[in-house]
């Protein structure tokens, strides 16, 4: 379960689970990953999620079966999104720093086809490990503070800073 003062990076597959998006959730992971997020709102951890994993989720979304589904989750992801950036929802939207210009992108593609993509790491999952890894060096000076990656991806969480003491993958 989420401590007091951690910081986690969230991936696509916890979001699926969080919003129920089509065939991408199951309803036990569901519950977890839901009292997960309610117990890091009342620990007043950081939750952050990266632009490619919005883009990510977006396209999930939008491929929902059921048209009236779909819509209300296009609307339920929208609003969240927007409450974030006015600071009104735990989640952070945060940009990629390592993408922020076409040198970085290329570098981290090449990072990505050399290092990440062997190991099962797709584009997305490198914005979360590498948004990660940079929270890791801003928090690290802060010694009590612990950052992890909420994923359901295996690859992706041994890649996580600290190392989570009960992780539902």
């Amino acid at each position: 379960m989420p401590v007091t003062n951690a910081v986690y990076v969230v991936d696509t597959s916890y979001l699926l689970e969080y919003y129920k998006v089509g065939r991408h959730y199951r309803e036990d992971a569901h519950r977890e990953i839901w009292q997960r997020f309610s117990t890091a709102v009342t620990n007043r951890n950081r939750l952050y999620i990266p632009v490619p994993v919005i883009f990510e989720l977006a396209n999930h979304i939008a491929h929902v079966n059921d048209g009236g589904q779909r819509q209300k989750l296009a609307v339920q992801f929208v609003n969240d999104v927007q409450n974030s950036l006015s600071n009104g929802s735990p989640f952070q939207v945060v940009p990629c720093q390592d993408f922020q210009s076409i040198e970085d992108l290329l570098g981290n593609l090449q990072q990505f086809a050399a290092e990440y993509a062997g190991q099962g790491l797709g584009l997305t999952d490198t914005s979360v490990y590498l948004q990660a890894q940079q929270l890791y060096r801003d928090y690290q000076k802060f010694k009590k503070f612990t950052v992890h990656i909420w994923t359901r991806d295996k690859a992706l969480k041994a890649r996580e800073p600290d190392k989570e003491e009960y992780p539902f993958v």
